[in-house]
């Protein structure tokens, strides 16, 4: 045989073993790597196709759907979002005509996604469940009505769910009763783990008591903008489910006496989401006598968006009690000064640590080494040449900086990142006035490591890209 053919006769399974390697840190939904692999040969695509577990249907009319599956034999995802009116991967068609006509298929999908559709499609989910019977997500956000019928068609259709999205849907509680729909999907989707109802706003403490009560598996919820929940019957509802590792909620007081509250009934909790909402605080504080003494290890999220009442002595409280936070979003937070300094001290495993719109921040302070924080978004702040010398001593392991709209930073600041950021693979330097654009030709060689750079101003983005590509083949 010859040397140079001999690679097209290996068997099909070391292929497939070579392309899942390649593609295993790839999203599903893009297969960067399998799009180019299939164009290589026949054998190629083959294989490629049987590794492609998700669809994306874009046309009106599809044709040939037979076909697609038959190309497609393992496809477990498939989705039909509506999306945005220029978007090329939105689906166009009419929903119920298209899980009508798959339904006739002997597909094992397990994640179906309608998300931006006007309406549930009740005639084709209908028609989809009565042969497809392995559904186990369902995402049906951004719709422009819901009522407790179309809950009453999810309960009864699909049984085996363990992922609700319902999030974000036009709702009008007074014309239908969606506390009775709610007790219904509490109590026929007994494998439910993750559910999204965030502005549902007929949503009571009674319903999510139903929900924590009747579905055993329960791990993760949001419940954001349901004002007519509070703080209180969220700490009731967490001691029925003492395994629950997700929380994106909204905040109703100025302060942190909830997320104790209900960090101290959540002995599990992992991840939690607190949106502010200045437009609704009128709740009062639930008892939380002895939440701050409360240390909670488990915790490695925490998201703070918004919550413009935290100061620099609320924060170095969370690093005393969550010692091993790894993603810590304080984004749009003006009153953090000095104190980020004291919680990167002390919690020394946050990777992602956000800072976007904090126009009070200040990290001269960091006179110490935070070598696992590897994503930092100082967007929209005040961060100048000095502090970004520090940090770039302090945060070597840096995989991605987002310095945009950061117009004290000049080229000066990014050389010091360059030089001490030796893993450094994303920057983005939009609108930063006093970078000058001609810096990123000089990036690409002093940083070899760089993937993607977001330049300032205009720039010669062939000649970029060039040197990009004759970097990472000399590297």
């Amino acid at each position: 045989m010859h040397p140079k053919k001999a690679y097209l006769y290996l068997p099909d399974e070391c292929w497939e073993c070579v392309f899942k390697f390649l593609n295993n840190h790839q999203d599903d939904k893009h297969n960067h790597y399998l799009k180019s692999l299939s164009l290589v040969s026949k054998q190629f695509l083959s294989i490629t196709s049987r590794l492609r577990f998700s669809v994306s249907i874009g046309s009106k009319s599809p044709p040939f759907i037979s076909h697609l599956f038959q190309r497609f034999p393992n496809i477990t995802s498939l989705n039909l979002k509506r999306g945005f009116y220029r978007d090329s991967n939105a689906f166009r068609g009419d929903p119920n005509a298209f899980l009508h006509q798959i339904s006739c298929f002997s597909l094992k999908l397990r994640s179906l996604d309608l998300s931006y559709q006007n309406i549930i499609p009740a005639y084709g989910l209908r028609s989809f469940s009565q042969n497809i019977t392995t559904l186990t997500s369902l995402h049906c956000s951004y719709m422009n009505s819901l009522s407790s019928s179309d809950m009453l068609l999810i309960a009864d259709s699909f049984p085996l769910l363990e992922e609700l999205n319902l999030g974000s849907i036009t709702i009008f509680p007074s014309q239908d009763n969606f506390i009775d729909g709610i007790k219904t999907l509490s109590l026929a989707l007994s494998k439910l783990r993750k559910i999204n109802l965030s502005s549902h706003s007929y949503m009571t403490d009674d319903c999510l008591f139903h929900l924590f009560y009747n579905c055993k598996f329960l791990e993760e919820m949001i419940i954001c903008d349901c004002f007519n929940i509070t703080n209180a019957g969220i700490v009731h509802a967490l001691r029925e489910r003492p395994k629950f590792k997700s929380l994106h909620f909204t905040n109703k007081t100025d302060n942190c006496s909830n997320l104790f509250s209900i960090l101290s009934n959540g002995p599990s909790l992992s991840n939690i989401k607190m949106k502010y909402s200045y437009q609704y605080m009128w709740e009062e504080s639930v008892d939380n006598s002895n939440s701050l003494k409360v240390v909670s290890p488990q915790l490695e999220t925490l998201c703070l968006v918004g919550n413009i009442w935290l100061s620099d002595e609320s924060i170095v409280v969370f690093a005393s009690i969550f010692p091993n936070l790894q993603l810590l979003d304080l984004s749009y937070c003006n009153k953090i000064s000095q104190g980020i300094c004291e919680v990167l001290r002390r919690c020394g495993k946050i990777k992602h640590l956000n800072l976007a719109h904090c126009s009070k921040v200040k990290l001269l302070g960091m006179n110490f080494e935070a070598p696992k924080l590897e994503v930092l978004n100082l967007s929209h702040t005040r961060v100048d040449n000095a502090e970004l010398h520090v940090i770039s001593k302090s945060c070597r392991g840096l995989l991605q900086l987002s310095l945009q709209n950061c117009y004290r930073v000049s080229n000066t600041g990014v050389k010091h990142v360059l030089e001490n950021c030796i893993q450094l693979r994303e920057i983005n330097l939009r609108d930063c006035p006093k970078v000058h654009s001609l810096l990123a030709d000089s990036m690409i060689l002093s940083r070899p490591t760089l993937k993607k750079i977001i330049v300032p101003t205009r720039v010669n983005m062939s000649s970029l890209i060039f040197k990009m590509y004759t970097n990472s083949k000399l590297s």
